[in-house]
């Protein structure tokens, strides 16, 4: 991936006519009025990265557990707390609330089973010692998972519709990395072919005829030799 970084044009404020009123972005510039150099971005093999947010999500999914899912990929508790506050990171938010929704259907399963089957609770005679095992259902878990999902039978009144919930498959696409920015699309195609290609060049630096001591030693004139004495002209 490249990164685009903003250097002003010399002849971007003659280019536009004057009666032009320039598009601002978010932050009060023109993107026209720069040119735009793609430098690599060199990524970072720790925190939360794309792939390392996508693993989080799944066995969240699976677990229900922030802890868990956050020991899995080799990351704390309260750094992904961070992560799903921080600003931008409202398609791993909604990825999470995803995952939670999915795993929750782990308790209703459970709760049907209790309620049908029953659990496993030991026998003890008398004197405190077991004697055998039964299976006891709970009638209130019954009749609460009735009312749930029979409410037109059971229910006191009917129930509200259930918000819509973005399937686990969905927000994890959600999480792949953004497309390239914008401005990329202010550079003519054989432009952004050669800048591409010199970035790579470059790995990651700045080409140094954009650097500002590349321009001050442009602008600083070549010092003029010492023309010999008259003294010296004399003696010869």
């Amino acid at each position: 991936m490249s990164h685009i970084a903003p250097i002003a044009a010399p002849d971007a404020a003659a280019a536009l006519p004057a009666e032009t009123t320039p598009a601002l972005d978010a932050h009060g510039h023109d993107p026209a009025a720069y040119d735009w150099v793609p430098v690599l971005k060199k990524r970072r093999k720790d925190g939360w990265s794309p792939d390392r947010q996508r693993a989080f999500i799944e066995t969240l999914a699976d677990c229900g557990s922030v802890v868990t899912a956050a020991q899995r990929v080799g990351m704390s508790e309260s750094s992904a707390y961070r992560l799903r506050r921080s600003p931008g990171a409202e398609a791993f938010d909604r990825a999470w609330s995803a995952a939670i929704d999915a795993a929750s259907k782990k308790l209703l399963d459970a709760a049907f089973e209790r309620a049908l089957v029953g659990t496993d609770e030991p026998v003890f005679d008398r004197d405190g010692n077991r004697v055998g095992r039964r299976l006891r259902q709970s009638d209130r878990l019954l009749m609460f998972l009735l009312r749930a999902y029979a409410p037109d039978r059971f229910g006191e009144r009917p129930a509200a519709p259930a918000p819509a919930v973005t399937p686990v498959a969905e927000a994890l696409v959600q999480l792949h990395p953004a497309p390239p920015p914008a401005p990329a699309a202010l550079m003519a195609p054989e432009d952004l072919a050669v800048a591409l290609e010199v970035a790579d060049h470059f790995d990651g630096q700045l080409p140094r005829w954009y650097r500002d001591d590349a321009a001050d030693a442009v602008e600083e004139p070549a010092e003029t030799p010492l023309a010999p004495s008259s003294d010296k002209a004399d003696l010869c």
